[in-house]
């Protein structure tokens, strides 16, 4: 016979009218301030992050079961119960809490918790063929990958975490399918921008084109290029929209930041960074320009390679750097400041 629990909740009682001191969500700690809960809650969940990147994190076949793994293993030594989804009754000091049905955001609802398990199988159908992913071009596991982070956004499966899991998950599937997924290059409100354009018109590409910027090395560069305009402006990188252009999309914006090989744009929706190529130089010295995109920037890659085979030939056997040393220096601090600001997901609710 099963144990019995008394009934429980994920939060502590509120015991004034402080918001920092509302709806704090129970942890191994016993913090009940947003403030401090946060701040430890990022480093554990760093140190997790890391080790899954560097291949000790929980292996799986990219189902549910491991999406669960992956969660419990991030928030382990902060949440009894990480690895559960908000349908699950987990115990949190020694009391079992109710499902979570209704779940919303910022204006959006999230699927309802009694479909989660349906909604899970139905999100990872992209992934389900191991052969389909080892042929696929990049482009196509792009494709791939959009579909499911779109898919699992709207899920939303667990209380707390959604976006650091389902980030680490696609990031580990693209190791898996000898990719690199980098999402410290996204932005929050990038990453914002394109779940709610993805949950109001699920045919969008906005999420596919999460993934290939994160995924495209010379795209990668790109973004960085422009963060450091942005940085050079006295502007915080992460604080913006910011995006490559795709092929035969118009453009219209005022130059932020220029260089000989790329140039970003600021637009209405967002800095968009675009190859320089694609830009008539008639159209400079204009104060707000419109063009046509053409670049897949691939050309990038080719001429940073062959500009660092005259300068430097590298050893034999030793791979070239896909991105320009001068940004090498914003790098590590973007990808430390993403982790920082990445799903304050529920916070608050």
């Amino acid at each position: 016979m099963a144990e019995e629990y008394p009934k429980g909740s994920y939060t502590y009682p509120n015991s004034s009218d402080d918001p920092d001191r509302t709806d704090v969500l129970r942890n191994r700690w016993g913090v009940e301030t947003h403030s401090e809960l946060r701040a430890k809650e990022y480093r554990a969940t760093a140190v997790r992050m890391l080790e899954i990147a560097e291949g000790d994190g929980p292996k799986g076949n990219f189902d549910k079961a491991h999406l669960k793994a992956i969660h419990g293993y991030i928030f382990q030594d902060v949440y009894e119960w990480a690895g559960h989804t908000r349908n699950e009754t987990p115990v949190v000091d020694g009391e079992r809490v109710e499902p979570i049905g209704g779940l919303s955001k910022g204006g959006t609802s999230f699927l309802p918790g009694s479909r989660i398990e349906m909604g899970l199988d139905e999100a990872l159908k992209p992934i389900r063929d191991p052969q389909a992913l080892s042929n696929a071009t990049p482009e196509q596991f792009a494709e791939r990958a959009g579909q499911v982070l779109a898919e699992l956004n709207y899920v939303h499966p667990f209380r707390e975490g959604n976006g650091r899991t389902q980030e680490a998950f696609i990031a580990e599937l693209g190791r898996h399918y000898g990719h690199e997924i980098d999402f410290s290059i996204i932005s929050k409100p990038r990453m914002i921008d394109a779940s709610i354009e993805t949950t109001n018109n699920p045919s969008s590409d906005a999420m596919k084109h999460v993934v290939q910027d994160a995924l495209d090395s010379n795209r990668r560069e790109a973004i960085r290029a422009a963060f450091a305009d942005l940085k050079d402006c006295g502007e915080e990188p992460l604080h913006h929209n910011v995006r490559t252009a795709r092929a035969g999309e118009e453009i219209t914006g005022t130059v932020l930041g220029a260089g000989d090989r790329l140039m970003s744009l600021v637009t209405e929706r967002g800095i968009v960074v675009a190859d320089r190529a694609d830009l008539p130089e008639r159209l400079l010295d204009d104060g707000e320009i419109t063009f046509s995109a053409r670049s897949d920037f691939s050309r990038l890659g080719r001429e940073h390679l062959a500009r660092s085979a005259q300068s430097q030939p590298a050893p034999a056997g030793q791979p070239q750097q896909d991105q320009n040393p001068d940004l090498k220096a914003i790098q590590a601090q973007l990808a430390a400041q993403r982790g920082r600001e990445r799903d304050d997901d529920d916070h608050g609710r």
